[in-house]
């Protein structure tokens, strides 16, 4: 097979190009200066069309870049058609047409890339490509293209002030015990059952990208304890009833023996409320502080959940063992980071 070697465009100063990056805010610039750092350090198996078709950004336009920074450095970048002769091609959306545009989106926050484009055609009389759409929206508007986090229509508008009041209620009670914050635990509890079958990672693939799966009814039902302040907690129940959850805190207390309370913020799943749960929390100093009704996205173990799904989504898992091995391991990949709560 004949190899096809990528050409090697020179960029000079990649010291100062890397610089400039680690200190620019706006997204417009570093994309730019980003797409320069690759071809500055291009291997040999990634070609200029390539870096174009990973960010979106056709070969002349880059070229342009490359051409702006060797000529003029960092300002050049900055303003990459005022060279200081004949102005490049105006853009087809000004800047005050991008706060027209803003506004329209903020009136309607959830719009598909056709639909947009649709706007601006009916707005501003100008015919777009769903690509350049797509760039004006990421890198001119700082929008998010992913799916939206569904609420529950019955979700309270204050579920965030009422959770707050009742961590507040909580801590207040342990303080006039005597205790300090630094002697407080805090964490997240819930429970999720987790099949082999789960079919959410989008990946990039060639044709119509399938994947192979085990499709026996494999399930982990799963608890974990994502502390925040203290130890993290995963294990794996028979069943969620009010016995297994109640040696679940058990276990946390186990996990957390420097400190004189723990604070586990919890859903309102009937078990959580049961007597052996309510009983286990008294004997193991935990203090149990449920979540205003429909609100799991103010729970953050669920983003590690979703995760979980995820790995498991593009995995093949042959076995029960094989699938508590996966959400183990992902867990504690997961769990000490704190950005999930943030």
């Amino acid at each position: 097979m004949k190899m096809t070697r990528s050409r090697r465009i020179d960029i000079p100063n990649p010291e100062l190009l890397r610089e400039c990056l680690g200190q620019e805010s706006d997204p417009m610039v570093r994309l730019r200066l980003l797409v320069l750092k690759l071809l500055a350090e291009l291997p040999r198996s990634l070609t200029l069309k390539q870096i174009c078709a990973m960010v979106d950004v056709p070969e002349s336009t880059v070229y342009v870049w490359v051409r702006a920074w060797r000529e003029r450095g960092y300002p050049g970048v900055c303003h990459p058609t005022e060279t200081g002769g004949e102005p490049g091609r105006p853009p087809s959306l000004d800047d005050s047409d991008l706060v027209v545009l803003e506004a329209l989106l903020e009136e309607r926050p959830l719009c598909e890339t056709r639909e947009v484009r649709a706007l601006i055609r009916e707005h501003f009389g100008v015919e777009l490509s769903e690509s350049q759409v797509a760039r004006i929206l990421r890198a001119k508007l700082g929008m998010h293209f992913g799916k939206p986090y569904p609420r529950d229509s019955r979700r309270p508008k204050d579920a965030e002030a009422q959770l707050e009041e009742r961590l507040i209620t909580a801590y207040e009670r342990l303080r006039a015990q005597g205790l300090s914050d630094e002697e407080i635990a805090i964490g997240f509890l819930d429970e999720a059952s987790r099949r082999v079958t789960a079919n959410t990672a989008r990946v990039w693939h060639f044709g119509r990208g399938g994947i192979i799966k085990n499709t026996t009814r494999v399930k982990a039902n799963t608890i974990g304890f994502y502390a925040l302040v203290g130890e993290s907690v995963q294990d794996f129940l028979p069943r969620s009833t009010q016995r297994p959850i109640a040696e679940s805190l058990a276990a946390i207390r186990a996990a957390n023996p420097g400190y004189r309370a723990i604070l586990v913020i919890l859903d309102n799943f009937s078990s959580h409320h049961a007597g052996e749960v309510a009983q286990a929390a008294q004997d193991n100093a935990i203090e149990l502080v449920f979540l205003p009704p429909y609100t799991p996205d103010l729970n953050p173990i669920e983003l590690i959940w979703k995760t979980i799904k995820r790995v498991i989504s593009a995995s093949f898992i042959r076995s029960l063992d094989d699938l508590r091995d996966q959400i183990y391991r992902t867990w504690q990949g997961a769990a000490p980071r704190c950005s999930y709560a943030k």
